[in-house]
């Protein structure tokens, strides 16, 4: 498979697209902290982020796919959660074996014959040195102590083996403006940065400050499309780590509202028929040890 080549255009393009006003992001603005210990933000909503966060699209797949060499005995996804890109690398690779902090998320993965699961912070890996054909992290990097992870990881890969980690970013419904209005209401206001960690900045801004210590590195910017119900919808916020810190922090819960807003948009009952357009902007940053 070919990975088709994007343009700094089609990048610069892309990019506005998905940008919202400078008003929600400086709402959003805060310091990020390097984190000194593990926080479990998922385990306690894991089987919503298995059932509702997005999978990734076969482009995807077939960047990582061209970006790696024919030597694919060992591949391992830190960072994995409940397995949403782990069981894909296994089309791929003899052996898949991912990494997560948090029991509930490993409670939750998707089970697969040469996919094993272990419980494991991402700044220190059981396995032996050079032993890696590809390291990947998918939406997790930017809860890392950066600095200690990128040696761990040139630790562990072999010569000419891959770092690639990617982000999805906020999405964007594209066939209702007022749905949108409620969504990014629901993400700066409702949310926002009393209840988001400050390490989700990194997301809002495309990854441009998760930057690899590798030589070999380069970024490629891919738009993934989704059709959504409004149960879809509902679910996939019920799995997000600030509605999770909004809930613990004894508010009411918002969903049932944002439902009905919903349902209001788009002048239906039906909240199980895939009608809601997303797209979903992917940052990624592909990483070559020599």
């Amino acid at each position: 498979m070919k990975t088709n080549k994007i343009t700094n255009t089609i990048f610069r393009n892309f990019n506005k697209s998905f940008s919202t006003s400078t008003n929600n992001i400086n709402k959003m603005k805060s310091s990020i902290p390097t984190p000194t210990k593990f926080d479990d933000k998922f385990g306690s909503v894991s089987k919503s982020y298995k059932n509702f966060r997005p999978t990734y699209s076969d482009e995807l797949y077939s960047i990582i796919d061209s970006y790696c060499d024919s030597k694919r005995d060992l591949a391992i996804d830190i960072g994995c959660g409940s397995g949403q890109a782990t069981v894909r690398l296994a089309d791929y690779f003899n052996k898949v074996i991912g990494f997560e902090p948090s029991q509930g998320q490993i409670e939750n993965a998707e089970k697969v014959d040469n996919v094993e699961y272990r419980l494991s912070a991402a700044e220190k890996i059981d396995l032996p040195s050079g032993s890696v054909d590809l390291i990947t992290v998918a939406q997790a990097a930017h809860w890392f102590n950066l600095p200690v992870f990128y040696e761990e990881s040139k630790r562990l890969l072999r010569d000419d083996g891959s770092l690639i980690i990617w982000s999805y970013g906020l999405m964007k419904i594209t066939n209702n403006d007022d749905a949108q209005k409620i969504h990014e209401k629901h993400y700066y206001e409702t949310i926002g940065n009393q209840y988001w960690a400050p390490e989700r900045q990194y997301i809002d801004d495309e990854y441009v400050d998760i930057k690899p210590t590798y030589e070999n590195t380069v970024r490629k910017t891919i738009s993934l499309p989704k059709l959504m119900s409004i149960n879809d919808m509902i679910g996939y916020y019920s799995s997000w780590s600030g509605y999770s810190a909004f809930i613990k922090a004894g508010n009411k819960d918002i969903l049932p509202e944002i439902k009905d807003s919903f349902m209001n948009a788009f002048k239906t009952t039906d909240v199980d028929t895939k009608l809601i357009d997303v797209k979903f902007p992917v940052f990624m940053i592909l990483s070559k040890k020599k």
